[in-house]
């Protein structure tokens, strides 16, 4: 910022006030042709007096430095959004390399913070450099603890404590992890939750369809179809015949909610828990039936990669009317491709050269491969 601008900013502040150079001087004791200087653009105020300044003329320091807070933060929110289309691609390198230069442009931003600690946390998760793993995750912790110690945005804060948690738990640094956790909201003090108690009509309607609808997607799917790792003793909570069960309840709800079979973007989750039972069917030698979960996965992944369209609405009965709604992807690869990454795992070697499953493989090639991002 030039002296120029500065000062032009303290002229029209003191006039605005009222108060005439001779005036201002003593507020502050110094001179009058200090700030005839100042405002002249000859010399600029010292920093130690910028808070002065700015409690007399009752304006924040931006202001005072004419820095424009709307434009910056308009900035700012470009920048994050820039990496968000890398990052929910799956491209958190990438995204990651966009937020750094972003923080040495604003290097107070507590949003930027926020958003790079997302970036590297998925970043060290999918990093295979054990030195450049244990990086990331100290700038994830790094920027987290500034977050806590500076912010004072409890959206921000809460993002900070979620990533946190992640990071410590993976560090091994468990009670940290849980100390924080224990700082969040409960379930029920969830935002939806509380928008709910106070909306009414359409509004309300709508917030509920959404719980729900995250209830039996993301919730429900980690739940049911992620609670199977192994336990202290090494060995899993359920057989691998329990499992599939599990796994076969978690298709009949679905099933049960969209009675249509219109999934929306349920459909991800319903072509990988096909895949999951396929692997178990592998595991109890019935080809033939983890074959069949292949074909199915395979048109679900097509459907998916080619005809998914966030604007098109649900038609099931309890969730009639809403939008299907954005994706954020957790790796760069597309849903066809993801499933033939799967698909040359060794637990399908006994059946890897049958007609059926080369047909699965052949229908997915031509739409498999990575998502884009900017370049």
């Amino acid at each position: 910022m030039s002296t120029i601008s500065i000062g032009t900013t303290i002229k029209r502040l003191r006039r605005e006030k009222d108060i005439t150079q001779e005036q201002l001087a003593e507020y502050l004791g110094i001179t009058s042709r200090a700030v005839s200087q100042w405002e002249c653009g000859r010399t600029a105020p010292d920093i130690s007096q910028l808070p002065v300044l700015a409690n007399l003329f009752e304006v924040s320091a931006d202001v005072l430095l004419g820095i424009d807070i709307t434009q910056k933060e308009l900035r700012i929110s470009e920048l994050i959004k820039m990496a968000e289309k890398e990052q929910f691609s799956g491209y958190y390198a990438e995204g990651a390399v966009i937020l750094r230069e972003a923080l040495r442009e604003f290097p107070n931003s507590h949003k930027i913070m926020a958003a790079l600690m997302s970036c590297s946390f998925r970043e060290a998760d999918e990093e295979e450099n054990k030195d450049r793993q244990t990086q990331l995750r100290q700038e994830v912790i790094s920027l987290g603890e500034r977050i806590l110690s500076d912010s004072t945005d409890d959206e921000v804060r809460y993002s900070a404590i979620q990533h946190l948690c992640y990071t410590y738990s993976r560090t091994g640094e468990k009670e940290k992890a849980a100390a924080l956790a224990k700082k969040m909201p409960e379930r029920f003090l969830s935002a939806q939750t509380l928008l709910a108690t106070i909306y009414t009509g359409t509004e309300r309607f709508r917030l509920l369809q959404n719980e729900l609808l995250l209830t039996v997607s993301s919730n429900l799917y980690s739940e049911m179809c992620f609670n199977n790792r192994r336990l202290e003793n090494g060995c899993t909570p359920y057989t691998n015949q329990e499992y599939l069960e599990i796994l076969k309840k978690y298709l009949a709800i679905l099933d049960i909610v969209f009675e249509d079979r219109n999934y929306g973007f349920c459909t991800q989750l319903v072509g990988r828990t096909q895949l999951s039972m396929a692997w178990c069917y592998m595991q109890e030698k019935q080809y033939t039936t983890a074959v069949s979960c292949l074909q199915e996965a395979q048109k679900l992944s097509i459907w998916w990669d080619t005809a998914y369209d966030p604007a098109k609405t649900y038609t099931c009965l309890l969730f009639r009317g809403m939008e299907f709604g954005g994706v954020r992807y957790n790796d760069p690869e597309n849903e066809c491709q993801y499933q033939l990454n799967e698909m040359n795992q060794p637990v399908f070697d006994p059946v890897r050269d049958t007609a059926e499953f080369t047909a699965v493989v052949e229908a997915l090639k031509p739409y498999a491969g990575m998502r884009e991002h900017e370049k």
